[in-house]
């Protein structure tokens, strides 16, 4: 006896993906957008360092300004909105459940844009706050609040009502990450910006911010999605899947307890960095597990790999992140850091985990959903995977630049007989080299941005209807 075509599960699918089709789309060119404009910035900025007269005639093109612009750009305008995008469609499919209500979702994505919008508009005129990665100015942090509100709301009720009795561990990350990010955002504009805590007690506070929107924010959602799509595109299941409960429950709580590394040697009770030392060093357990979950089961399916360009986008930022968590262990350790800090280690290590881990997870997540949603696919893979290209090689020379002048500028701090103005001069090999990786990922994210645009065009073009000869001619 047949099944019912209206009871298949690609039927179910199709419901579940054009229930949200319209808002992810929205968010994801929205992604998009942002983040060829933090390119732009970050290219900017990266011709500043080397040629600081440059733009210099309008004070919105400042270094500093620029700087926060990027910043801004990136975390509320690419991630956030790549993480709308995915966490949602994935949080529906694995909840066999279509979102309801898509319509709401899309106002308050708007809602999150203009917010941004504004935001940015502040920081160019000088109305910027003095906190990096929370320089937008203070009156549009309730905008944002109440975007977001509307937003996460959906994803939890999706979760709530899924119509399966077990739950997924992407789904934890998830549902995690969505729950965090309100309460990290609020406590961090509440004693930062509307009731300013005094002293020193500002800098734990900005500390504590920082580390948790990383990794209580960008990490889980990245981590779902790579718990999420490795499995699935190659094929295979999780290897020791049992120990990805340990894996989430020991990095959120390591994680969220580290961030006071980027204190040591500052005026803080020794005991809080010190906890958060041994928290930092910790992360070795959830990092050998992340190795053992998501590279080992790519590993085992090596042809899928080699074949399957999304995968391979995941993959490279899942290689990046168990990387950036053995940077973070050592740079925790107090003799590391007094060569490190003050330097731009820890500017590498940012982008270490925003362009090798996050991006490049969101790059291959998009690459597989563009295509299924639309239901249509690259008629060529030689752009994308020259995008891939394009990308690794960009962030690799990016991130030795960055972590080679940091190196080289901490050396340089312990020599007493060198002035401040020599070390800066010193750098410039290694900010031209900069430069050189963030004109290549420029680049890169210009095409990446073509790839998806294209193929949605391309899609519009296929629906088009096509008119014969005979029905265009009146006369036959």
């Amino acid at each position: 006896m047949s099944v019912s075509s209206a009871g298949s599960p690609h039927d179910s699918l199709n419901t579940i993906d054009n229930s949200i089709n319209k808002a992810v789309f929205y968010f994801i060119l929205s992604a998009i957008t942002w983040l060829a404009l933090s390119s732009l910035l970050g290219l900017i900025g990266g011709i500043k360092t080397v040629i600081p007269s440059f733009l210099s005639t309008n004070e919105g093109f400042t270094f500093g300004r620029i700087q926060a612009m990027l910043n801004t750009t990136l975390l509320m305008g690419w991630c956030s909105n790549a993480i709308f995008a995915v966490a949602f469609w994935i949080m529906a499919r694995l909840s066999s459940t279509p979102i309801k209500h898509g319509g709401i979702l899309l106002i308050a994505g708007v809602i999150w844009n203009i917010a941004l919008s504004l935001a940015l508009i502040g920081i160019f005129i000088g109305d910027l706050t003095a906190y990096s990665w929370m320089e937008f100015p203070s009156y549009t942090s309730g905008i944002f609040l109440l975007a977001y509100t509307l937003i996460a709301v959906w994803g939890i009720v999706t979760y709530r009502h899924k119509q399966n009795d077990y739950s997924y561990v992407s789904q934890w990350y998830i549902l995690g990450g969505l729950l965090w990010f309100p309460w990290i955002f609020v406590i961090g504009q509440f004693f930062i910006n509307w009731v300013p805590v005094r002293g020193v007690l500002q800098s734990i506070v900005h500390a504590w911010y920082i580390n948790n929107v990383f990794y209580l924010w960008l990490c889980p959602i990245a981590l779902g999605a790579c718990y999420y799509f490795i499995p699935k595109l190659s094929n295979t299941a999780i290897r020791s899947y049992h120990l990805s409960a340990l894996a989430f429950w020991t990095f959120v709580l390591f994680a969220s307890w580290s961030g006071l590394t980027y204190l040591i040697g500052g005026p803080v009770p020794v005991w809080l960095t010190t906890t958060s030392i041994v928290f930092a060093v910790s992360l070795i357990i959830p990092a050998l597990i992340f190795y053992t979950n998501l590279i080992g089961t790519a590993l085992s399916s090596f042809s899928q790999f080699k074949n399957n360009l999304a995968l391979q986008f995941i993959i490279f930022g899942s290689a990046a992140f168990i990387l950036h968590l053995f940077v973070k262990m050592v740079l925790s350790i107090r003799s590391v850091d007094a060569l490190a800090h003050f330097t731009m280690v820890y500017e590498a290590h940012h982008w270490h985990l925003i362009y090798g881990f996050f991006s490049m997870v969101f790059f291959g997540a998009f690459y597989y959903l563009v295509p299924t949603l639309l239901k249509h696919s690259y008629k060529s893979n030689v752009l994308p995977n020259f995008n891939f290209v394009l990308s690794a090689l960009g962030i690799i020379i990016l991130l030795v630049a960055l972590y080679g002048a940091g190196w080289q500028q901490g050396t340089q701090f312990a020599n007493a007989e060198l002035s401040f103005l020599q070390i800066a001069n010193d750098l410039t090999f290694w900010m031209q080299l900069k430069l050189v990786g963030l004109t290549i990922l420029f680049i890169a994210n210009l095409l990446f941005a073509f790839n998806v645009v294209a193929l949605l065009l391309s899609k519009l073009l296929d629906v088009l209807p096509n008119f014969s000869n005979d029905e265009i001619n009146p006369n036959t």
